[in-house]
């Protein structure tokens, strides 16, 4: 029933407010940074998609107190308010949950010490080592705990294995989120599952066994990256392998929708599909101007064991292309390069509105798109770097085929309006059906 859809009107209204200079209310945000905490780059499985390169230590306590602390400050100074808005840390790897306890003990401690501030702690793992320890910890402590699982036994041990036996983890991942489930009382597990090829026949399957371990789901399609599609590297790329092609990815989501939207038990939730919806029964939530627009919340920085900064966990993440260090650097100063370098991202890739495909797009002021602009600046560093120019003149090189040839957001975007213009006749069907005859 689309009921469970309908907005708080009063809500809304006041969401999408403008505000003095034109923006929605929607897009501003109280906070300067939200920090994504690399715990560490290791990892205990070696998943087939993964794009990180898994070596290295535990991050050191010194650089998570340094981290939290400017953190802290720097969003003090913008004039958050810690009544309307916790704030929010994000820990990932790897596998974060390779520190241990005693790491997280020492972070609730830590966090601890400053007086008015809430902090909303949240854990991105594979579950394969959760314990009951672990489970009860973060439960206690309020940590949002979401686990990487693709779905049924086999789906899942495809392409999450374990790095040294080379065996599928799905039997662990799973007694990982049964342990945490018996220590949280959670109604609802969040989940991040990943769509490959493999996954396309299996829709049906994939729906059944999330609604049975009431999952609520963070849909993957599996993540393009610059190298996937770079001429002189395409040939050793995954993307034949992995990647479905865009009008696969809207087969795919049709179908899903369709069980998912019809269900008369609600047991199983997903998130850009309850998203999509809310897009047709709201169209006055807008997003801002397209050629505008970045997926990525501008506040998230990504921080890697040794402190150093980074726009995103997938940009080309080495010394040169950091945004600064914890250690050495004002988190201002970090906060500025990184709008610094999106505005030259913009200026180069997406360069004017009329050349832009999102303003065109019935759905570009409200879809939060995907990853291409980023991509194509990393293509383009890369491009610069082979010609033996420094990462400074990065936009002097010429961005090649197929790449240059994308249009939109994101490499998937045909397939995604075709599964868009689908919803919006569902919702428009069953919403004249809840009016009834006239």
């Amino acid at each position: 029933m689309l009921t469970r859809f309908a907005p708080d009107k009063r809500q809304t209204m006041k969401n999408s407010e403008p505000n003095r200079n034109g923006c929605s209310l929607h897009a501003q945000h109280r906070c300067a940074v939200i920090p994504q905490i690399q715990v560490t780059l290791n990892c205990n499985l070696a998943c087939t998609y993964c794009f990180q390169n898994h070596c290295g230590k535990i991050i050191d306590f010194p650089t998570v107190e340094k981290i939290i602390e400017k953190t802290v400050s720097t969003n003090e100074t913008a004039g958050c308010n810690p009544d309307d808005n916790a704030l929010k840390i994000y820990w990932h790897g790897g596998e974060p949950l390779l520190a241990g306890i005693d790491f997280f003990r020492r972070v609730v401690e830590l966090e601890s010490r400053f007086d008015g501030v809430v902090f909303e702690n949240r854990i991105q793992t594979n579950g394969t080592l959760m314990s009951d320890d672990l489970a009860k910890f973060f439960t206690e402590n309020r940590f949002a705990v979401g686990f990487s699982l693709d779905g049924p036994e086999d789906l899942h041990n495809r392409n999450r294995r374990f790095r040294r036996s080379g065996k599928g983890s799905f039997q662990a991942t799973m007694r990982g989120v049964e342990t945490y489930r018996r220590h949280a009382d959670a109604d609802r597990v969040a989940v991040i599952a990943v769509v490959t090829r493999e996954s396309l026949d299996r829709v049906d399957d994939i729906f059944e066994f999330f609604k049975k371990i009431g999952a609520r789901v963070q849909l993957d399609i599996y993540d393009i990256r610059c190298d996937d599609l770079r001429p002189n590297v395409m040939a050793y790329s995954k993307l034949p392998e992995l990647a479905p092609s865009p009008e696969e990815v809207g087969k795919f989501l049709i179908g899903l929708f369709d069980l998912w939207f019809h269900d008369p038990e609600s047991k199983v939730d997903f998130n850009e599909l309850r998203n999509e919806v809310k897009m047709i029964l709201q169209p006055e939530v807008r997003r801002g101007n397209p050629i505008d627009k970045k997926r990525c919340d501008f506040r998230r920085t990504i921080f890697d064991p040794s402190g150093t900064a980074f726009s995103c966990d997938q940009y080309v993440n080495d010394a040169r292309t950091a945004l600064g260090n914890i250690h050495t650097d004002a988190m201002p100063d970090i906060l500025e390069r990184k709008s610094l370098l999106w505005e030259q991202i913009k200026r180069r890739v997406r360069k004017t509105a009329d050349q832009h495909a999102c303003c065109s797009c019935e759905w570009g002021a409200q879809c939060i798109g995907g990853c291409m602009t980023c991509m194509k600046y990393n293509a383009l560093l890369l491009q610069a770097r082979s010609e033996g120019l420094p990462d400074s003149r990065w936009y002097e090189a010429e961005l090649k085929p197929p790449l240059k040839d994308i249009c939109g957001e994101t490499y998937y975007c045909e397939g995604l309006k075709t599964f868009r213009r689908y919803v919006k006749e569902a919702v428009k069907r069953e919403l004249r059906v809840q009016a009834g005859p006239l």
